[in-house]
């Protein structure tokens, strides 16, 4: 079948994805997303399809300025590309540079094509690896800007160990440097093929892309001559998502900048340590030490954190002891460096032991931007008929705040550090 036979414009990226510069003339002009565009009659830009990103560059007119227009994005549209052209305050619609009929030049960002060829054909490999392995098919895939996924259909089977089989056969296929090719068949031929997935939705012409004696997938993108130029995949990271696996992976030169990127931290860490970095096995040890350490530390200062709360609670319960009888009850507590979950805690456990509605008032640290304030939980025990809501609202209308809560705890904080006022305005409006 012929390449272009389905599209009003040629797709150079089809016929020679390391075409980095062409030349075409402009078909027409175009708003698309808000956004200048220029539709030509043939590009090398790639539009975004197919879980990969679209490539970026120049387009400038043959004979006009040396300066090129920048193409920030690539679309498709009922099979028309636009070239989605970079506005500036300057110059707000830089489609106005171009005319109808006019030759231009574009040329692709060359590194930025590379690298989604390395992460699209890497998945290609990857996917067909797991496929080998378990069994486990690819049922979506998206490229990102630093990491890629594909999602596979198997969830617990996809073991660590398995993963790493999959991974090596896709390492395995690059370092043997398989050839990779592409051509158009219509469905009856594709239908014959040993693809792993056919969508019967596809309109011919089907692009396939064909990896020597490994895979046969349909795909529009853009791929490289050989698996060996992919240079390496690495797994770096994985999640169980409902029934099935998201697996995050880098190819290519993503892969060299992790591996350096991770090699660096573990020499820094293997430094304040004093440890040398190439016994990364001590290095786990020291790890785990640590790791079991700040548990043990964390349940220590959680026992403590309770003493606290009793002695505090118990502190509070002993000034009661000799007050008259009442059922409310307003305290002020000093308790510097305390959060309100160790005041709601504190208040809580009064209640339960008094059978009691008590009120805690609380100073709160001293901010610049923020005037003195007095932080408060209010909390009754189930034998108090209250609403706390309702005093709450009523204590606001003479001391402004802000809080809420239930029927029987609310907590927040007053605008004022006046605390002689506020013990006497709770007393009052507790007691009505």
């Amino acid at each position: 079948l012929e390449l272009d036979m389905a599209s009003k414009a040629v797709r150079l990226f089809w016929r020679d994805p390391y075409l980095k510069e062409f030349t075409a003339k402009v078909l027409r002009k175009a708003v698309i997303e808000k956004k200048h565009a220029l539709v030509l009659d043939q590009t090398a830009f790639y539009a975004t399809s197919g879980g990969q990103p679209n490539d970026t560059g120049v387009i400038k007119k043959l004979d006009g300025p040396a300066r090129g227009i920048p193409v920030v994005d690539v679309v498709e549209v009922k099979d028309e590309i636009y070239h989605l052209l970079g506005a500036t305050e300057q110059d707000p619609d830089p489609s106005s540079h171009f005319q109808e009929g006019d030759s231009v030049s574009g040329e692709i960002d060359w590194t930025r094509r590379v690298d989604h060829m390395q992460q699209h054909h890497g998945q290609h490999i990857l996917s067909k690896a797991f496929i080998d392995v378990a069994s486990a098919a690819t049922v979506s895939f998206h490229m990102g800007p630093d990491v890629s996924y594909i999602d596979l259909d198997k969830r617990d089977e996809l073991t660590e160990e398995v993963q790493e089989k999959a991974m090596a056969l896709a390492n395995r296929t690059i370092f043997e440097n398989r050839s990779v090719t592409s051509g158009f068949y219509s469905m009856e031929e594709a239908q014959k093929m040993p693809l792993r997935k056919l969508d019967p939705s596809l309109q011919p012409p089907i692009r396939i892309i064909q990896v020597d004696g490994y895979d046969m997938q349909a795909c529009c993108g853009t791929h490289p001559a050989s698996t060996g130029q992919v240079m390496g995949i690495a797994i770096v990271h994985y999640e169980r998502i409902k029934r099935t696996t998201r697996l995050y992976f880098v190819c290519g030169l993503r892969a060299l900048r992790r591996t350096s990127s991770l090699s660096q931290a573990v020499r820094r860490m293997a430094g304040r340590l004093m440890m040398p970095p190439l016994d990364t096995s001590a290095l786990e040890r020291v790890l785990d030490t640590t790791l079991e350490d700040n548990t043990n530390m964390r349940k220590v200062q959680a026992e403590l954190e309770k003493e606290a709360q009793k002695q505090a609670a118990r502190t509070i319960l002993d000034q009661f002891k000799d007050a008259p009888p009442s059922k409310r009850r307003v305290c002020v507590m000093e308790m510097p460096g305390r959060d309100m979950m160790f005041i709601r805690s504190v208040g809580k456990t009064v209640a339960d032991q008094s059978g009691m509605l008590v009120a805690l008032l609380v100073p709160l640290p001293v901010d610049a931007k923020v005037p003195s304030t007095v932080g408060f939980f209010i909390t009754a025990n189930a034998d108090v008929d209250v609403d706390l809501r309702a005093v709450l609202k009523a204590v606001y209308a003479e001391a402004p705040g802000k809080g809420g809560g239930e029927q029987r705890t609310v907590q927040g904080s007053f605008n004022t550090g006046d605390l002689d006022r506020l013990d006497a305005l709770l007393q009052e409006k507790l007691n009505e």
